[in-house]
């Protein structure tokens, strides 16, 4: 596999990207159509179980699920011809893939502004995934040293998600989309330390430890929050809080609890760094904002007498949240 900074034949270069565009498309497609069901749901099966068994009884959200994984193979196609700094920029084009889909889909037009914001915002993601990657560091640490961060994601995740039952569905989706990015940042990080066990020391004693049981629950939780982000709101309003959390999140833990070390340093890639964060904050903000805009159909099997406003517009687990393997 070619490493950080080798360059691709041509033609290789070609069958990456394609590979990394497909999954980037399949990813879109798939919580387009996991959105619009999610969309249908009832209003107080938010954040619950219930939520899920509304779901898995839609055969239309399995399919969803399957082109999920479809685009997860593609993925895993891509970065095992190509360098991850490559694949991971293409793979934050799902953003506009589901724009445009959601819109296809809800029959309703994309403003200039909604266009403009989404493209600040996929550069913003590329910028900070090329230039804040972290790599090498730890591949385990012991439980006590992941108690303060686990804290700190807990609480604002919590806090996150109780805020969101307190304001409008625009601020809701947005919030909930926050801190499913947020648990799938952890997971990534968790997931890093499962893949070690399981290739150091087996199934058997990979199974002894604590580190698969608090994947599954972080994992379980993040999916939940998602579908439910997906619930209150549309693509404009959940995906850009729920891309913007999770590499921030996945990066922060890998520089401070597993002692990574960022590919660039130095003031001009601080400066790109701070640049990307803040066009991310600015076009996650803007985007949510906008999203309240449009009234558009009634997705097929919603109760009677929603509000539905900006609700069935399609949304995105984005490249991080799918499964566990991305970003």
């Amino acid at each position: 596999m070619p490493r950080v900074g080798e360059a691709l034949i041509p033609g290789r270069a070609l069958l990456v990207a394609a590979a990394a565009l497909g999954a980037a498309f399949c990813y879109a497609a798939s919580n387009v159509v996991e959105q619009r069901k999610a969309a249908a749901a009832p209003p107080e099966a938010s954040m619950r179980i219930a939520l899920l068994w509304h779901l898995a009884r839609q055969p239309v959200w399995w399919l969803g699920i399957l082109v999920d994984l479809g685009g997860f193979g593609l993925q895993a196609v891509a970065l095992g011809l190509g360098s991850l700094v490559f694949v991971q920029p293409l793979l934050v084009s799902s953003l506009l893939f589901s724009l445009v889909l959601s819109a296809r889909v809800s029959g309703y037009r994309l403003s200039r502004a909604d266009l403009a914001w989404a493209l600040v915002l996929v550069s913003s993601l590329a910028v900070f995934l090329i230039v804040a990657s972290p790599s090498g560091g730890a591949q385990l640490r012991p439980f006590g040293a992941w108690i303060l961060p686990v804290a700190v994601i807990a609480a604002i995740v919590i806090a996150s998600v109780l805020v969101a039952g307190r304001v409008s569905h625009r601020w809701r989706a947005a919030l909930l989309g926050g801190a499913a990015g947020m648990c799938f940042g952890l997971s990534s990080t968790l997931m890093k330390s499962f893949a070690h066990l399981l290739g150091v020391r087996g199934v058997v004693p990979t199974l002894t430890r604590w580190e698969p049981y608090a994947l599954g629950l972080v994992v379980a939780g993040g999916f939940l929050t998602v579908q439910s982000a997906f619930q209150a709101g549309d693509l404009r309003s959940a995906l850009p809080t729920l891309e913007v959390a999770e590499p921030i999140v996945a990066s922060a833990l890998g520089l401070s609890l597993m002692g990574e070390q960022l590919h660039a340093n130095g003031p001009p890639a601080l400066a790109a760094m701070a640049l990307s964060l803040l066009g991310m904050a600015i076009s996650a903000v803007l985007l949510a904002r906008t999203a309240a805009g449009a009234r558009i159909a009634l997705p097929a099997g919603a109760p009677d007498g929603r509000d539905v406003r900006a609700r069935s517009s399609g949304g995105l687990r984005s490249g991080g949240d799918r499964p566990i393997c991305g970003g």
